[in-house]
């Protein structure tokens, strides 16, 4: 059987209420070479055999995969490992697609000449009452990093799309030193992305959010608690090391994550040494030992 030209990767922890409905959309998808990757981190509820039924009745494949609850980013990269399509999109497991929404991405990577070096092509987001989700980019197609998309052009709100699967498995990260550690932001990896290639911006609506506020499961409503300090450092932390060299252009940006990364260091019990050494940048390390002190204290 040839292999999909699109991995669709859904990580799920007891949604069996909202799978449903990222099924429906993707039963109305107009392009169909495509495999549903759903892995189940641990649930107690009836994810699994809900998924059976949905193996029934799709006329896409469906993987299921279930393991302890290691939480969504290592999933994350379990399904990475998985995954079988050139292209690869992470969905939630409380999301839906509008229903050309990887037909627009597949062909938007058709067009691409390989010599742009994209690693990902990014869309708009809509709520589930049709209103975007923050900001439009300035043009269409905007070819740019992330870290230009958000500070440059100043870029807000949620946003999605498709990249390689190949980009994804090229980034570098030490599974030992994160698992077992709880919630890990996305930015972890990310960021990442700026370092292998930039990002294609597209001015389409392909995601559709929904915003639960009542969902106890949602790591959205509460994710700078201080129960996810170890995993908020290490997103600091990634990003002070991937754009330190952005300081003298947006020092605001970075002396503001270094602030970030001190509190939730500090929360997360790291000493100071280990908090300054992981640090890659001379002029990060600085900055760090001098605002340590005020820090340690406010916390």
């Amino acid at each position: 059987m040839s292999k999909p030209t699109v991995t669709i990767l859904t990580p799920s922890y007891n949604r069996a209420h909202t799978l449903p409905r990222v099924f429906e959309s993707l039963q109305k998808q107009t392009y169909k070479d495509f495999e549903w990757l759903v892995i189940d981190d641990g649930s107690t509820d009836n994810t699994k055999e809900l998924v059976e039924e949905f193996q029934k009745n799709s006329d896409f494949k469906i993987r299921y995969y279930h393991h302890e609850n290691q939480h969504k980013f290592l999933t994350f990269f379990r399904g990475i490992d998985l995954a079988e399509g050139k292209y690869f999109s992470p969905l939630d497991s409380d999301d839906a697609l509008l229903q050309d929404s990887i037909e627009i991405l597949v062909k938007t990577w058709e067009s691409i000449p390989d010599s742009q070096d994209i690693v990902f092509v990014c869309s708009l987001c809509e709520d589930q009452f049709g209103n975007l989700v923050g900001d439009r980019f300035p043009k269409d197609p905007l070819i740019s990093s992330i870290f230009d998309m958000r500070y440059k052009f100043k870029v807000k709100g949620d946003k999605w799309g498709m990249g390689k699967t190949e980009i994804y498995k090229k980034m570098k990260l030490n599974f030992d030193d994160l698992s077992g550690k709880g919630f890990i932001p996305e930015g972890v990896f990310q960021f990442q992305f700026d370092k292998l290639g930039l990002h294609y911006f597209i001015n389409k609506v392909t995601r559709i959010y929904f915003r639960d506020k009542e969902d106890e499961f949602s790591l959205a409503n509460q994710f700078y608690d201080d129960k996810n300090a170890f995993g908020l450092a290490e997103n600091y932390k990634a990003f002070l090391n991937t754009y330190h060299s952005k300081f003298f252009s947006n020092p605001k940006t970075l002396v503001r994550n270094v602030g970030g990364y001190l509190k939730f260091s500090i929360i997360d019990g790291r000493s100071f040494a280990k908090t300054i050494n992981e640090l890659d940048s001379s002029l990060m390390k600085t900055l760090a030992s001098f605002f340590y002190p005020i820090f340690k204290i406010i916390n």
